[in-house]
């Protein structure tokens, strides 16, 4: 390439650069509004949802080891559920602060009651265990299920129903039913011997590691669970 040519290259190129320069001096927003804007973008608050709940729960659980007979209706009384919640979450750069405290997370959200629908709160008693101050001791303890008051049909104030009439709009049932659960397996299992010197568990041979296998196997679950329906308030009143 001759000295001529290399020299209106040059030339050439000085022209482009001096009118991008040019450019950007009298339109800086075209250069630095899209930057800025992927910097320094502001924290957003996250939308608050709303959760619609279905308060009306026709069963309950209690320990298995309770005798079913044992169950005996309390009373009907009119209350107020939550029908749906709206949580809201704080501001990321607090949720992060907090999330060093409080692993779960719970910090960083607020839950609240923005509706409530009227139910009917049918109250049983079993005799069981009564878990207080951190001890299990027998006794009475309770549970409850609820209905829409439209769906029960009470004639009347509830309050005025003796407890054999209200008793009589419910029949009860209950079953125990089946749950997977991973327990050890024994036989793939292998355990190091050693016994306990003060206190403390002391392997036999210090080089031996445990090695412990699990089976997921098909178990009666710990709890009862119990149904409650509606009966027609014809029906025979229960006695008890």
């Amino acid at each position: 390439m001759s000295t001529t040519k290399i020299a209106l290259f040059a030339g050439a190129a000085l022209l482009v650069a001096g009118a991008l320069v040019l450019v950007i001096r009298t339109n800086p927003s075209a250069s630095t509004k899209d930057t800025a804007g992927t910097i320094a973008a502001p924290v957003q608050r996250l939308a608050s949802p709303t959760d619609q709940l279905d308060p009306f729960a026709h069963t309950a659980s209690i320990p298995a080891i309770v005798d079913p007979k044992t169950i005996r209706f309390e009373k009907l009384k009119t209350v107020e559920l939550a029908s749906k919640t709206q949580t809201t979450t704080k501001d990321d750069r607090n949720c992060e602060d907090r999330q060093f405290r409080d692993p779960d997370g719970s910090g960083c959200q607020t839950t609240k009651v923005v509706e409530r629908v009227k139910a009917l709160e049918a109250v049983y008693s079993f005799s069981g265990p009564v878990i207080g101050s951190g001890e299990t001791t027998p006794g009475r303890d309770t549970f409850s299920v609820y209905f829409r008051p439209e769906e029960v049909g009470v004639d009347g104030a509830v309050d005025a129903l003796k407890r054999d009439q209200a008793a009589s709009y419910f029949q009860l049932s209950t079953f125990r039913p089946m749950v997977e659960q991973k327990v050890v397996d024994k036989q793939s299992s292998h355990f190091c011997e050693g016994n306990y010197v003060d206190g403390n568990w002391t392997l036999k041979d210090p080089n031996c590691k445990d090695q412990v296998n699990y089976i997921t196997q098909t178990v009666p679950s710990p709890y009862l669970t119990v149904q409650v329906d509606l009966r027609h308030p014809g029906a025979t009143l229960a006695t008890r």
